[in-house]
């Protein structure tokens, strides 16, 4: 069993009551589209990413798993976290969805749920794959080419 450290578990705790909060309160959108578009592509990112990540190689927690692989095939090879890019995704459709001010709170908080965990989870990739810091380098966080 692995022991997490207190700041994991509030970076979990953080980022799945955003989540929550993002779906209240549940309204009709000015602009279907956007707000579809926008979670249809969180929705694919996630998917694409599942299709090269298997489920038993990652964990709601920055920490890694024991028998975890380093993936650089798929969305990896755009992206070093493609899952958390499409949990913005999604949420973000959300926000567009239900135009209101704990819709967008809820995004900011889960932006720093996730920032908080990637800069975990990357100390962690740079202590168990010794190339993890090339990869580093080459391949922006979240949004190919900006960050």
């Amino acid at each position: 069993m692995t022991h997490h450290p207190l700041a994991s578990h509030f970076f979990v705790l953080l980022q799945f009551s955003s989540i929550g909060v993002g779906f209240y309160p549940f309204a009709d959108t000015q602009n279907p589209i956007a707000w579809l578009a926008i979670t249809g592509l969180g929705v694919l990112v996630g998917i694409y990413t599942l299709m090269h990540n298997k489920l038993g190689n990652f964990a709601i927690y920055p920490e890694i798993l024991d028998n975890a692989n380093f993936i650089v095939t798929g969305p990896y090879q755009w992206v070093r976290h493609p899952m958390y890019l499409s949990v913005m995704l999604f949420m973000l459709g959300m926000v567009i969805y239900n135009n209101h001010w704990i819709n967008t709170l809820s995004l900011i908080t889960l932006s720093l749920a996730i920032l908080g965990k990637m800069h975990k989870e990357e100390q962690y990739l740079q202590t168990r794959f010794s190339n993890y810091a090339d990869y580093m380098r080459s391949h922006k966080r979240l949004i190919p080419f900006i960050y």
